[in-house]
């Protein structure tokens, strides 16, 4: 190939216009050795081209991955959306719960305390009768408890003879 034919097809090649078959010339032109030195520059460019192309690129779907960027917002979107609503109800059911509490509060039955005997005296004996019931049987109740001072008893011996026994291992030592 003639060096002005080769200059013209690389001014096509560098404003993008040359077509593959050009391309394809000048691959081969520049992978030749013994090339004039301006052209050496050139020459690295297109050996590096070679091993690029040589080099599998990383698979990238462009749909696939528009996908799933569309994907992850209308999920952040969906998200934020029931965010909201939650927020709402939320808001909703303390509201709810606080107007229940107020009005059970509100409506509650007083209880009052009424006399169920009209006569006086009879609620009086009625009164004694019932504290006389109860004192028995805390009496009767209360007179297994003698025998704890006994146990209490026993026990400050017990005391005493740790402290003999505290004097003696000394002793011993």
């Amino acid at each position: 190939m003639e060096y002005k034919e080769i200059e013209n097809i690389l001014n096509r090649y560098l404003e993008g216009e040359s077509t593959l078959d050009e391309e394809s010339m000048l691959k081969e032109y520049f992978s030749r050795t013994g090339l004039p030195t301006e052209q050496r520059e050139l020459q690295e460019m297109f050996r590096y081209f070679n091993e690029a192309e040589k080099q599998a690129a990383p698979p990238f779907d462009l749909s696939a991955e528009l996908n799933r960027v569309i994907e992850n917002e209308w999920k952040k979107e969906t998200r934020n959306c029931f965010r909201h609503v939650l927020y709402w109800a939320g808001g909703a059911a303390a509201v709810l719960i606080l107007a229940i509490g107020i009005y059970q509060y509100q409506h509650k039955p007083e209880h009052i305390v009424r006399d169920t005997f009209k006569d006086p005296k009879l609620a009086y004996l009625e009164t004694k009768h019932a504290l006389l019931l109860i004192s028995r049987t805390m009496n009767r109740n209360s007179a297994h408890l003698k025998y704890l001072s006994k146990i209490d008893e026993s026990f400050n011996h017990l005391k005493k003879v740790a402290e003999i026994e505290k004097v003696v291992n000394s002793v011993k030592k």
